[in-house]
């Protein structure tokens, strides 16, 4: 069986983070860094990803507008940040194969987390210290910058502490919106972004918009369990062929 050509994987990366912002797959947008990771390098994935994730979340954000709550966010917020640092002098002091193995084994640690999220709910909710806030905020915010996968550990966060659904989906649509923008600049002057890979994402922007179609209808149509599955074993296929190949 032949492998699909080098050039589909981008549009498929673009797609797939289409459905994962159109809330079908819960760790669907984790796989589009692993997957294109495996057809181009690792450092040009993660520049070509952060535009297309910039104006993916306009969608969420416009769909959710003012229903999130910040005082959920705020915290993890400011540790992002520090993430965010910890992960591009990651990112810039390593060579492509770390950089390759690195995104494959926040793909298997994540692809754990999201299953530890479906199988153990707490009773009680969670009351998050200052501490526990912020240090979870920098481990999106590093997770986040190497390989555009912070979502489980946001998820985890915020389901910790029984928080609403719509209240949910909004307050990580801030949360991410911000976060994917305050990269852009060191992703600029790393490098990680440039003219080429601006061009680039002009062409695949248009499967954004074709994967939030198909992810509103797959809601409707498709077992949320079963298709989380196959995300599940995609991204642990990817994750491990990062790793290990």
């Amino acid at each position: 069986m032949h492998q699909p050509p080098a050039w589909f994987y981008p549009y498929l990366g673009a797609f797939l983070i289409g459905l994962s912002k159109a809330g079908f797959a819960t760790g669907l947008g984790m796989l589009t860094t692993p997957l294109l990771a495996t057809a181009v390098p690792a450092r040009q994935a993660i520049g070509i990803i952060l535009p297309l994730l910039c104006f993916a979340d306009l969608f969420t954000l416009s769909a959710f507008w003012k229903k999130w709550d910040l005082r959920l966010i705020r915290m993890p917020f400011w540790g992002a940040l520090a993430g965010v640092a910890i992960g591009m002098a990651f990112v810039n002091h390593i060579s492509e194969h770390l950089l390759r193995v690195s995104i494959g084994a926040t793909a298997l640690v994540l692809t754990a987390l999201l299953l530890f999220r479906n199988w153990w709910y707490p009773e009680r909710a969670w009351n998050p210290s200052l501490a526990a806030a912020v240090l979870v905020g920098v481990a999106a915010g590093f997770s986040s910058t190497i390989a555009h996968g912070a979502g489980p550990i946001m998820a985890i966060y915020l389901l910790a502490q029984k928080v609403d659904k719509t209240v949910f989906v909004a307050s990580n649509a801030i949360f991410f919106t911000a976060l994917n923008l305050f990269k852009v600049p060191p992703y600029l002057f790393s490098g990680l972004i440039t003219m080429d890979s601006l061009k680039l994402d002009l062409r695949y922007l248009a499967c954004i918009p074709a994967g939030v179609a198909v992810g509103w209808l797959a809601n409707r149509l498709l077992p949320q369990k079963a298709f989380d599955w196959l995300v599940y074993g995609l991204l642990a296929l990817t994750g491990a062929q990062l790793l290990f190949h």
